[in-house]
């Protein structure tokens, strides 16, 4: 990938579709994951094949509390009570396989056992295609493999027609579609691993269609949903409400950790995982459709254009002066292209001025991939790191004097002239402060991507919040001092609503790729590498469909975890598809710039991938802070719901039940380990024993009331709460003096947002910019989050409403695919001219906008300096 940072051991099947040679790709993924089996499997190692303890009691973190939880509960469908004449199952509870086949999935505590062949796409033509050529999806009727439809095991197909004619009416009550959903359950209801056979079909070319058991994945979420739907409204009895609440969270947590087994868009199943995700803790069924047919998604109340840069209404006084005709920058920022861009930006578009700009902060091997050789000392990047790995070792003063001694060090850094900035913020604050105590005023050029707070110590977020504000400082002649901006339009409504200063919005290009469309294969469509789970299963689940259509003139290129593809080799692609994993992506830019035709996911696939790693909803209360003194604009539904997940620290009582869920399933991975036939299998059974001994750390940490201290899981260290303590009078006295200094000096082109009164009465957006995200995250749930923000209410409205400011939403000529049939129908009927033409216009629109900020806003500051 063009310019980014691999996921290190995450990584599809390891044949292309198509014959390519294998490289290296780079993906931006600031926060690397562990090594992840293919698709639905939660962290471990080893190929197709994932082996899972049985059970299924779900270890519920953060949102849904850190409580093992009981399974749905299971009814015979005979004993009855009377709903209209017709039975409804006598509920009662999960088996224990069940119990720890939930409390695995669903906590992700899994592991990939056995070396089972890994699907080999080239070699797929010769194994006979198993599709159901009746069945056909997308504007260009692409037959479904019968894996997605299980039309040929009459059981599932007489069911998949009574679920579809009671879709098509609304889904109303049906007591005959009710006792098929609970046949099927009574059957299934103890089936270890529901996804584990339909996933070694899709990937492996071992496993066979139909499934030695025949069993059914979609169906069998398909009866989850239809037991639930008539669950929640047949009894006010609060055991029964709890069973349907059940069903509906086992239904999500059979299709994959992610959703990375969730293909029912793309299948003839008229359910969605959305479906069972809105539902929960509900008393009235709802589909989606209907959700959002109710509940449309709420325009912008701020248009997204008021938010670009704009040029300040009065320039500063004479520059008294003629610029320098070099300048010496120091680039300080973790994020390479990131970094790159700016510097790029202003040696294209300010030529009068040579700019030599020293990278600090990145590691060497970007010389290589992106010809960023002018580096300096590798210390700062090193210290980055070392206070990443242990922020509460590492204090705003004890960075600040690790930075001035390699301040002082390096002649690049205490001889520049103008710091780029980029990320972390705080770095730059720190840099800035030990340069104005040696006499060095640096002006400071900013362009952020990721949360404000990014890298802050946490026990020094207001000593931050000081320095933030001296940012804003103008000279005595109304000069700045600072130019910041940032490259997508949430972060700047986050940084508004927390400060009330505007980091104006300017489009990120990534010009230095130096691609332009050259479309010579247009046969092929190039698949982007994305750190995700559903990468690689889709990987699978295309090439199963393109057994069914062995003639078909498109060829998907999915690249390799270790994969480079050369800027001159990527334009020769008719299209890449890019399936996003945070708000804002440099390669998306970089491919965008290029006019290369973009196929990426609909609306609704995109709240389920941008939510789960973005960068910019992840919900640490240090992220969401407020600056001292400052009251946030108010947003209507801020307070509406309140939060469905109980947020604070985690009630010790359920940090000890989940020590002893761990503890069962600990014990039937080492029995298994035990009777393993062979050493490798025995290794990983071991293995999954053994982290799960780890996770026990941390329940114990909860359960004895000491999350404020740090822990440790098999994910790695988890950072103690951060101490929250009342704000003094002299503190308070002294924020209110710091802004107070402030008025009348920030700059012209920057907003500040109204206080007190006027805050109520001033319309703004519907839902904070935090609202989509929940408010005391930490390490442990954000490593295991789920699909559960999902939940019907406030947090999605809040997801859709701001789904509409990003960049994926707005940039004209963009193709979307809302399943897979109709991303294959796309690939082939794909206007490149026509796409490619939207993209170049909106290109140079942009492109005049940008060069103008870059431009004036470094003559303004060196004007100042």
């Amino acid at each position: 990938g063009a310019a980014h940072l691999a996921e290190p051991g995450t990584r599809g099947p390891s044949a292309q579709h198509g014959v390519r040679p294998r490289a290296r790709a780079r993906h931006a993924h600031r926060r690397p994951h562990r090594s992840h089996c293919h698709g639905h499997c939660g962290h471990g190692h080893g190929s197709a094949g994932c082996e899972r303890a049985t059970g299924r009691s779900a270890l519920r973190l953060g949102n849904i509390g850190l409580a093992a939880v009981k399974g749905p509960r299971r009814g015979q469908g005979k004993e009855a009570f009377n709903m209209a004449g017709y039975g409804l199952p006598n509920v009662h509870g999960g088996s224990p396989l069940q119990e720890m086949w939930r409390f695995l999935l669903g906590a992700g505590l899994v592991t990939c056992i056995g070396a089972q062949g890994i699907l080999d796409l080239s070699s797929m033509a010769a194994q006979q295609a198993v599709t159901d050529f009746e069945t056909r999806m997308g504007s260009c009727n692409v037959p479904v493999p019968q894996a997605f439809t299980c039309r040929t095991i009459p059981e599932w197909a007489n069911f998949l027609e009574h679920i579809t004619s009671n879709a098509k009416q609304g889904f109303p009550l049906d007591p005959v579609l009710f006792q098929m959903a609970e046949d099927i359950l009574a059957r299934w209801q103890d089936k270890p691993y529901p996804p584990q056979d339909f996933y070694r079909y899709l990937c492996s070319t071992e496993a066979q269609w139909p499934l030695p058991d025949r069993f059914c994945l979609f169906g069998f979420v398909g009866a989850l949903v239809v037991r639930s739907r008539h669950l929640m409204e047949l009894s006010d009895d609060s055991e029964v409400k709890k069973a349907a609440e059940m069903d509906f969270g086992y239904a999500t947590t059979v299709l994959g950790k992610e959703g990375s087994v969730d293909f029912l868009d793309s299948s003839p199943w008229p359910v969605s995982i959305l479906d069972a995700y809105i539902n929960m803790n509900e008393t009235k069924f709802m589909t989606y459709e209907m959700y959002r047919k109710q509940h449309p998604v709420r325009p912008p109340a701020v248009p997204p254009n008021s938010l670009h840069w704009q040029p300040p209404r009065q320039r500063p006084a004479s520059r008294g002066g003629a610029l320098p005709k070099s300048i010496h920058a120091a680039v300080l920022g973790t994020h390479a292209t990131l970094s790159l861009e700016p510097v790029d930006m202003l040696r294209r578009f300010l030529q009068d001025i040579q700019l030599r700009a020293v990278f600090f902060g990145l590691e060497p091997r970007w010389c290589q991939i992106l010809g960023m050789c002018d580096q300096g000392t590798t210390a700062l990047s090193q210290l980055f790191k070392d206070a990443e790995k242990d922020p509460y070792a590492f204090s705003w003063a004890t960075m600040v004097n690790r930075i001035a001694e390699i301040y002082e060090a390096d002649a690049n850094l205490n001889q520049a002239e103008l710091l780029i900035c980029t990320e972390p913020l705080a770095g730059c604050l720190m840099l800035r402060q030990v340069a104005e105590t040696r006499g060095r005023k640096l002006p400071l050029l900013g362009y952020f991507g990721v949360a404000l707070l990014n890298s802050c110590p946490p026990e020094d977020v207001r000593t931050f919040w000081q320095a933030f504000v001296g940012v804003w400082r103008r000279s005595p002649e109304g000069r700045p001092s600072a130019a910041l901006a940032v490259n997508n339009l949430i972060l700047s409504e986050q940084i508004y609503y927390q400060s009330g200063r505007r980091m104006p919005y300017v489009r990120a290009h990534g010009l230095y790729t130096g691609m332009s469309y050259a479309p010579l294969k247009l046969n092929e469509v190039l698949v982007w590498r994305a750190p995700l789970f559903m990468y690689s299963t889709t990987r699978c689940a295309i090439a199963r469909f393109m057994q069914g259509m062995p003639e078909y003139p498109i060829w998907f290129r999915f690249m390799e975890e270790d994969e480079s593809i050369q800027y001159s080799e990527v334009v020769k692609f008719k299209a890449v598809t890019l399936i996003p994993w945070d708000h804002a992506l440099m390669t998306f830019y970089e491919l965008y710039s290029a006019r290369i035709p973009l196929l990426l996911p609909a609306a609704e696939w995109m709240y389920r991938f941008l939510y789960q790693r973005g960068q910019l909803s992840v919900g640490e209360r240090m992220y969401q802070s407020i600056m001292p003194g400052h009251t946030p604009p108010h947003a209507e539904f801020a307070d509406a719901e309140d939060f469905k997940e109980k947020s604070g620290p985690v009630d010790p009582k359920v940090g000890m039940s989940s020590v002893k869920a761990a503890r069962g399933v600990a014990e039937d991975m080492l029995t298994r380990g035990l009777a393993s036939p062979d050493l490798d299998t025995a290794k990983q059974y071991l293995k999954a024993a053994l982290e799960l001994v780890q996770d026990m750390r941390y329940f114990l940490t909860v359960a004895e009331n000491k999350t404020h201290e740090d822990s440790y899981s098999s994910m790695g260290v988890i950072r103690r709460s951060s101490s929250s303590r009342a704000d003094s009078d002299a503190e308070r006295a002294a924020d209110a003096q710091a802004l107070a200094d402030l008025s009348g000096h920030e700059d012209e082109g920057l907003e500040e947002a109204p206080s007190g009164d006027a805050a109520e009465k001033k319309p703004w957006h519907p839902y904070t910019p935090w609202q989509m995200s929940t408010r005391d995250s930490n390490d442990w749930t954000r490593m295991r989050k789920g699909g559960w923000w999902l939940r019907r209410g406030v947090r999605f409205d809040a997801m859709r409403y701001w789904y509409q400011f990003s960049d994926f939403a707005r940039f004209p000529g963009l193709q979307y695919f809302a399943n897979l049939p109709e991303l294959i129908c796309m690939a082939q009927s794909l206007d490149v001219q026509a796409a490619a033409a939207a993209m170049r216009r909106y290109n140079e629109e942009t492109l005049v906008h940008s060069a103008t900020f870059w431009a004036s806003s470094l003559a303004d500051l060196l004007a100042a300096a």
